[in-house]
């Protein structure tokens, strides 16, 4: 087998220049966007939540 320490080194420089924004990079990027949305808005907003799963309630049933 030969030595692929070549092709590691340009992967790792070709990953490094790389701008584009993973999601877990975006996720305070998006919070304060989010927020100054919420500030800025004249009307009441209503945030909603999806209703919670029936095997997440704390009813035990037996």
């Amino acid at each position: 087998m030969g030595s692929s320490k070549g092709w590691i080194n340009n992967t790792i420089d070709e990953a490094n220049k790389c701008e584009t924004k993973m999601p877990w990079e975006r996720g305070l990027h998006r919070q304060a966007m989010i927020a100054r949305r919420l500030e800025q808005s004249e009307k009441p907003t209503k945030v909603s939540l999806p209703p919670m799963p029936a095997f997440m309630t704390m009813a035990v049933s037996a």
